[in-house]
């Protein structure tokens, strides 16, 4: 009787083999439809998706930097064309000029600084010199006499 059941070992470990693989077949399958399609989108990562400049800094009067992409850098009606690795040095002359617009209001004739002493034409070089900020206006001078300030 040992003997039957020693022949029928194989046929029953080939029949659990075959339900083992069968259920983890039918697992895969299931999990396969369950999983989510994602596309896949192909870049070309040899030109930046966003155009870029970067500023290093100015350099010996000149401003450096490079650019990345389709951008375009003007300084001044100038506009900066970069070399063929995007590098870019330029005079920057225009940058590191400082020019102060001051508006003078109506009917003032005379400035003077509020840490000073002395009073100016607006329109003189010495009342160009005066910080915006300290500005302190009069439309005569006897008015600004009057403040204290003299000529």
């Amino acid at each position: 009787m040992q003997k039957k059941w020693l022949d029928l070992a194989p046929f029953l470990g080939a029949v659990l083999l075959a339900l083992v693989c069968g259920y983890l077949l039918g697992r895969l399958i299931t999990e396969q439809r369950s999983l989510v399609k994602t596309s896949i989108e192909v870049r070309d990562l040899s030109r930046p998706p966003v155009p870029t400049v970067h500023l290093d800094g100015v350099y010996n009067g000149s401003l450096k930097g490079s650019m990345l992409g389709e951008a375009r850098l003007f300084l001044g009606s100038t506009q900066i064309t970069p070399d063929a690795s995007g590098a870019f040095l330029v005079p920057a002359g225009s940058l590191l000029t400082n020019k102060v617009e001051i508006a003078i209001p109506t009917g003032m004739r005379f400035v003077a600084s509020k840490r000073g002493q002395k009073y100016y034409p607006v329109e003189s070089a010495s009342a160009s010199n005066l910080s915006p900020a300290n500005r302190i206006y009069f439309s005569t001078a006897e008015e600004a006499e009057g403040a204290g300030y003299r000529r």
